[in-house]
C-alpha cells in the first residue's frame, strides 16, 4: 500500500519499528522532539548546500499569509519580511506600473560604508533620489527588510528566500520533507532516543555519520529540475537594468 502523505503519526510509528523494544520506554512527545530535531538537521544540510528543497517566494496580495512581502511605499525604507524567511535568494523586481528600466537591488552589511553613506544622503534629502533605481538593503533584528534609500517608485518585488519549517505535530500533515529524507528523520529520532542521554559522546560521533550520509543523499538526488539543459556562461552584461 503506497503512502499518499505524511503525518507526524506516520514518522512516530516509523521511528518505533527502529526502535524496536525500546519504543516501550519512549512516549510520543519525547520522539516528536526528536523527530523535529532531525527536521532541523535536514533543513540545515540542504541550506549548507545550496539545495531547493526549502526555497520559496513571497506575494503582495494575502497579508494573513505566511509569505506575503508588501508592495513598496516611495516614503517607506523598512519593510517586515515574511514570516518563515530565514535567508534571502534573490530580489525580482517586476516591471514599474511608471514604466522605465528595472530596479537593482543588491545586499549590504548595515554597518557598511556604502550602506550608511546612502542612508545619510536619503535623510539629508528627505526622500528619493528620482535618478537612481539602484538599492542597497540589508536585513536588520529577526524580520526587518531595511533599504537605505527611499523607492522612487511603488514597486511590486518578489523575495526569493529559503523558509523555515515550523514544528510539527503528530495529526499534521507534513508538506515539506520529501521523500526519502522521512526516512532519515526517522532514523535521527530513533539514534538521538537511544543514545543522546545514556552515550552523548556515541551520538555526537553518530551524528557526523549521519550528516555525512545525509549530505551524499542530497548529492545523490540530483538537482530539483532535469528539464533543461545546464549552460555555462562566461559573461553577463548590464542588459536592460539601470
Amino acid at each position: 500500500m503506497s503512502i499518499t502523505q505524511i503525518t507526524g503519526q506516520y514518522l512516530i510509528n516509523m521511528t518505533n519499528d527502529l526502535l524496536g523494544g525500546y519504543s516501550n520506554g519512549i512516549d510520543s512527545r519525547a520522539l516528536l522532539t526528536f523527530l523535529n530535531n532531525s527536521k532541523d538537521e535536514i533543513w540545515s544540510v540542504t541550506k549548507e548546500l545550496h539545495d531547493e528543497y526549502f526555497q520559496v517566494f513571497s506575494q503582495n496580495t494575502t497579508s494573513t499569509a505566511t509569505n506575503y512581502f508588501p508592495q513598496l511605499s516611495t516614503t517607506v525604507r523598512a519593510y517586515t519580511l515574511p514570516e518563515d524567511c530565514r535567508s534571502i535568494e534573490f530580489v525580482e523586481v517586476q516591471q514599474p506600473i511608471g514604466g522605465g528600466p528595472l530596479a537593482v537591488f543588491t545586499y549590504a552589511k548595515l554597518n557598511s560604508p556604502a550602506f550608511k553613506a546612502e542612508r545619510e544622503a536619503a535623510n539629508i534629502r528627505g526622500g528619493p533620489d528620482n535618478n537612481s533605481c539602484r538599492y542597497l538593503y540589508s536585513i536588520a533584528g529577526h524580520d526587518q527588510f531595511v533599504m537605505a534609500n527611499y523607492p522612487s517608485q511603488a514597486y511590486n518585488i518578489t523575495l526569493w528566500y529559503t523558509a523555515s519549517i515550523a514544528d510539527f505535530e503528530a495529526t499534521d500533515v507534513i508538506v515539506d520533507i520529501l521523500f526519502p529524507f522521512s526516512k532519515k528523520m526517522a532514523e535521527y529520532a530513533a539514534k538521538s532516543a537511544m543514545m543522546s542521554m545514556q552515550d552523548p559522546q556515541g551520538f555526537a560521533a553518530w551524528t557526523q555519520q549521519w550528516r555525512a550520509s545525509l549530505i551524499n543523499l542530497v548529492q545523490g538526488t540530483g538537482e530539483r529540475n532535469d528539464a533543461d539543459p545546464t549552460y555555462v556562461v562566461d559573461f553577463v552584461g548590464d542588459g536592460d537594468y539601470c
